[in-house]
């Protein structure tokens, strides 16, 4: 690689320096303790998974051309330039993270590798290394918004097909997905498919809440791919329409990721406050059921039921108690993980790697923890708000031999809710 490429690479890392990233960079005592956190380190005890050398190979840049050390004798001090080698090493560390910050957690100086590896992902990205398929399906979601108008009937013609099951299961020939409805407040994003839009118009119907449906969907894969602007503009979408309509608040699907973007990172990349909340959707439902606007039934699960802690929903986004409320609220027997919570394990499918194919056998592979602690719970049910998580445990489900079923919450509380056509075999389909 030429000294100027390396030298425009390194300019990545100079943009992306602030006092936060310069001190993760500087006061890593090497510990190790972090190893012990890391589900992929744990699972394969490869030491290119160790926390700590991940960020050391963003460490190595910095020392080359930020310290008079690393600049005058590199090889004394592991400095290193951005070459074909150590991108090659970036690539495998950062896009096999999951960006679950369970090493951070554990790190006595919290040190987050997962803000380090997203500078790791932009020096790639100026290279023209970042991950293809993470890269076009980014892509993909812009395409969709800049031409919105090739779309928008197809989009409200399935939106249609939806309604008509929703009328099925309330029973109610009345009951609607509104769309761009100037007022209302609420604006749902859903996940594409049937499946994370029916059980929440379902919801809202029964909740007699004033609602509109996105015409874009949450998930957001400039985020994965680790390109800061087209993850802002891909969030725009509907954040825009929000201000457009003049809602009160953004409820985000079951989806982990993008309920962290919208929630935690769209103020600092736009620039200005929002107008309006956002929220996840089992706050909402969490409100509904114990302020009695919807009613579920305390004995519909029998089965042992357990929850999965998303980390981008619960480690990273603060929500821990609404899912238990609301899967003790309809199951029997609840059987809570150990370690849960803040502690909890990853399941091994975020960062994008559901959708990197490149990466299936080392996604399970790195999922047997999981796998471990469902068992230990003798669950037949497993519950979790977030898609790629319910993707990687139906992945081990069917690997490992786990014998369980894989559910959303939404699609439990709606098993649960007395429905006046709850006769209707109706079936969310993606």
């Amino acid at each position: 690689m030429e000294t100027q490429q390396m030298t425009t690479l390194a300019g990545v890392l100079d943009k992306k320096m602030n006092r936060q990233l310069k001190q993760y960079l500087d006061i890593c005592a090497r510990c190790a303790i972090c190893k012990d956190a890391c589900h992929q380190y744990v699972a394969t005890q490869d030491f290119k998974y160790l926390p700590a050398r991940r960020a050391e190979l963003i460490r190595q840049i910095y020392k080359k051309y930020f310290t008079k050390t690393g600049e005058f004798v590199p090889a004394l001090y592991e400095a290193r330039d951005p070459d074909e080698n150590l991108l090659d090493e970036l690539y495998e560390s950062a896009y096999a993270c999951t960006g679950c910050r369970r090493c951070m957690y554990y790190c006595p100086f919290s040190i987050d590798t997962a803000w380090i590896l997203s500078v790791a992902k932009a020096i790639l990205i100026a290279a023209g290394k970042g991950n293809e398929m993470l890269g076009q399906l980014a892509d993909a979601a812009l395409f969709k918004s800049d031409n919105f108008e090739m779309f928008k009937d197809v989009i409200v013609d399935g939106f249609k097909d939806i309604e008509l099951q929703v009328k099925e299961l309330t029973g109610d020939p009345d009951a609607e997905i509104p769309v761009d409805k100037q007022g209302a407040d609420i604006l749902y994003v859903a996940l594409a498919g049937a499946h994370s839009i029916l059980p929440a118009a379902v919801i809202f119907h029964e909740a007699k809440a004033s609602w509109t449906l996105s015409y874009f969907e949450a998930a957001n894969y400039g985020y994965f791919f680790g390109d800061a602007v087209k993850a802002r503009q891909i969030a725009d979408r509907f954040m825009d329409e929000a201000k457009r309509l003049g809602v009160k608040e953004v409820v985000i699907t079951e989806c982990g990721h993008a309920y962290r973007v919208a929630e935690i990172f769209h103020e600092a990349w736009s620039g200005e406050k929002h107008s309006f909340k956002v929220r996840h959707i089992l706050e909402v439902i969490d409100e509904y059921i114990t302020d009695g606007r919807i009613t579920v039934r305390p004995d519909a699960i029998t089965e042992p039921v357990t929850y999965h802690d998303p980390c981008q929903v619960g480690r990273n986004g603060g929500i821990f108690e609404q899912p238990r409320n609301i899967v003790c609220a309809l199951a029997s027997d609840f059987r809570d993980m150990t370690p849960n919570r803040e502690q909890q394990w990853c399941c091994g499918g975020g960062g994008g790697l559901v959708a990197i194919s490149e990466m299936d056998e080392f996604r399970l592979k790195s999922g047997t923890i999981k796998a471990e602690q469902i068992k230990a719970t003798g669950a037949r049910i497993i519950a979790s708000p977030c898609e790629n998580c319910r993707l990687q445990m139906e992945g081990l489900n069917d690997s490992m031999e786990l014998g369980i079923e894989v559910k959303a919450i939404m699609d439990l509380v709606l098993e649960a809710m007395p429905l006046a056509g709850s006769s209707a075999k109706v079936t969310p389909t993606d």
